[in-house]
């Protein structure tokens, strides 16, 4: 019922100038005024006008249908480091003063190259005193000889005793021996000189330099260290699952100095690696002419194959969950009631376990069913249990991004 306020006011007006009401309306005049009054002036108490409801817009998200797989190939980057075939360090077997050394550094050698030479003035006087107690022998042992050719003809005419003819044989076989031996200390004396030369035992280069001239040198002692830089080979270390899958002639594929090359396996060591507990793995390169330095790094990359059941999603589907886990949002569709509002899914929170990690994508493992829609992008603006719309497709990552005035319920 409307209530004419301004001849409610005038007859209240006209009780209050009569004396005998005016305790009584004087009490109830500010209940009324507020009751019925200041509504009405108002407004509150006329028939409101249902205003247009703005309707609320649901977010939408992308999705990525669930693939399951039964395995998947992981990529394995090993490091290799390049070697040579053979690399020597070089001494002299005497002892002695280096005297001479005919290459620098860095220098290409050949084989039976002279490289550098000890001091052999004692040697050389030794090798005199050698010669000369050689002819001392010998001319002894020629007087032993025809002293035991006339006692044996003494003998034979009995006027030598057979003691003297043993005699003179015995004399001639000492002088013979001597002889023998003087001719060995001779000989000994010319190895020695020979080994006081230092020569090239392979084609190399020259890759270091221990001692300079006028050393004294102990038989050993490293002076010169030459690297065989015509061939290298590569000396990588696999895991033993890996390593057991190589063969002899297999090709893999590497890196070197930003550069891609091709890799031929040429023998696997029987052992492993006491430290790092890996089994060494030779290579050469398919392409001989390129040239490797020693110790230059090879990455060789290498795809296993796992098999393990998942799915692969991208990076940016995963969120971290309770206690260090990992989870996703999966799409529930709506029945048809619920989805009178514009939202067609609902998100649930799924657990799942990566398995691997490869750029921006991650083998996970879970609880999902074919056909299952999984949210990729824009999961700081949805929750669990969330209502929302789904795209796929090019308009994934656009529609994921909508407006600021999009509310969700």
């Amino acid at each position: 019922m409307k209530i004419d306020a301004p001849k409610l006011i005038d007859s209240l007006r006209e009780l209050i100038l009569k004396r005998r009401y005016r305790p009584l309306l004087l009490t109830a005049a500010v209940p009324l005024i507020t009751l019925i009054v200041v509504p009405q002036l108002s407004g509150i108490g006329r028939t409101a006008v249902p205003a247009q409801i703005r309707p609320n817009r649901v977010l939408a998200v992308a999705v990525q249908p669930v693939a399951q797989q039964d395995g998947y190939l992981r990529s394995r980057s090993y490091l290799g480091k390049v070697e040579s075939q053979r690399t020597s360090r070089l001494g002299f077997e005497v002892a002695g003063m280096l005297e001479a050394i005919y290459i620098r550094e860095g220098e290409r050698v050949e084989k039976h190259q002279l490289l550098a030479q000890l001091d052999t003035d004692r040697l050389e006087a030794a090798k005199k005193e050698a010669a000369a107690q050689l002819l001392e022998a010998q001319a002894a042992m020629k007087l032993a000889a025809a002293t035991l050719e006339r006692t044996q003809k003494a003998h034979r005419l009995k006027a030598v005793s057979a003691q003297q003819l043993d005699e003179a044989a015995s004399t001639m076989e000492r002088q013979r021996a001597r002889v023998v031996r003087v001719k060995a200390q001779l000989d000994r004396i010319n190895v020695d000189l020979k080994k006081s030369e230092l020569y090239a035992p392979y084609a190399g280069t020259l890759a270091a330099r221990m001692s300079d001239e006028g050393t004294v040198l102990s038989p050993g002692q490293p002076v010169l260290e030459i690297t065989e830089t015509a061939q290298t080979e590569i000396r990588i270390g696999f895991d033993r699952d890996i390593a057991e899958t190589l063969t002899p002639g297999t090709q893999v594929d590497a890196v070197v100095r930003g550069q891609p090359i091709a890799l031929r396996i040429d023998r696997i060591l029987p052992g492993r690696e006491r430290i790092t507990r890996v089994v060494q793995v030779m290579a050469t390169p398919v392409q001989p002419e390129m040239r490797l330095r020693e110790d230059d790094l090879v990455e060789v990359t290498l795809q296993q194959s796992v098999r393990r059941p998942g799915i692969w999603l991208p990076v940016s589907a995963l969120t971290e969950n309770a206690r260090g886990l990992w989870s996703c949002l999966v799409a529930q569709p709506l029945d048809a009631v619920h989805a009178q509002s514009g939202a067609t899914h609902r998100l649930q929170r799924r657990e799942l376990q990566i398995v691997s990690l490869e750029g921006e994508r991650a083998y996970v493992s879970g609880r999902f069913q074919p056909g299952e829609q999984v949210v990729v992008d824009g999961l700081h603006r949805v929750v669990p249990h969330q209502r929302v719309r789904l795209v796929a497709g090019d308009l994934a990552d656009q529609r994921s991004r909508s407006t600021d005035d999009e509310r969700v319920f």
